[in-house]
Order: structure tokens, then sequence, then C-alpha cells
């Protein structure tokens, strides 16, 4: 083979370089016509009657599920009340248990005031203290 005459290394380069640019141009109108492509497909899909059937099943579904959306909203809101309705309940048998527990503690010192005195038969003191705390209780109960 004979070496060719007028080709530089240069040439060589700037030729390579146009190739590149050229494959890129065409990749990059491939992808423009991709995307516009892509495009009138769904301008089409759209527009097209399968669209409006699916917009007619939708609303069918949606009159069909509508009812029950209704009834799942009723028993919510139901279990909504109920639940406020039992945490006032418990609030209450909270400030209940905590009058009742003031209680049982007045009584049982009321008891041990009167354990003391019948053992060594001197605590009027503590009977007296407990006999007013009892008496307290009883009259703000």
């Amino acid at each position: 083979m004979q070496p060719i005459e007028g080709i530089t290394p240069q040439s060589l380069w700037t030729f390579l370089g146009v190739l590149v640019g050229l494959g890129a141009l065409i990749v990059l109108a491939d992808k423009v016509m991709d995307v516009w492509r892509k495009h009138k497909a769904r301008k089409k899909i759209e527009s097209g009657p399968e669209s409006q059937l699916a917009e007619e099943i939708s609303k069918k579904v949606l009159e069909k599920l509508e009812p029950r959306f209704q009834e799942i909203d009723r028993k919510l809101n139901n279990d909504k009340v109920r639940l406020d309705d039992q945490a006032q309940k418990l609030t209450r048998l909270g400030a209940r248990n905590d009058t009742l527990e003031a209680g049982q503690k007045a009584m049982c010192r009321g008891v041990l005031a009167l354990l003391s005195h019948e053992i060594n038969g001197n605590s009027t003191d503590k009977l007296r203290d407990a006999q007013t705390d009892i008496n307290n209780f009883l009259i703000e109960k």
C-alpha cells in the first residue's frame, strides 16, 4: 500500500472532530424526534375516545363507591364521638379514684391513731388529728 499524500495529522483530527460532531447531531436529532413522537402520542391519548371512556369509567366507579365512602365517614365520626366520650369517662374515673384514695388514707390514719391509743393509752393528739382529717374528707367530698 502506498501512503496517501496530502493528509496531515491536523487534517485527520479535523476530520475526526467533524465525524464526532455529526454523530452528536444525529443523536440529538433522534432524541428530539423521540420527544416529539411521545408528545404527539400523549396528545392523541388525551383527546381520543379512550380518554373519554376512562373518564366515564372513573365517574361510574366514584358513583358506586360514594355511598361506601359516606358510610365509612359516618362510622369514623361515630367512633370519634365514642372515643371522646370514653376519654371523658376515664377523666372522671381518675378524679373519683383520687378522691377515694384520699379517703382511704384518712381512714387508715384514723385506724392507726386508734391502734396507737389502744397500745399506748395516751395518743389523744393523734386521735384528734385523725378525726380532723376524716371530718375534712367527709365534708369536702
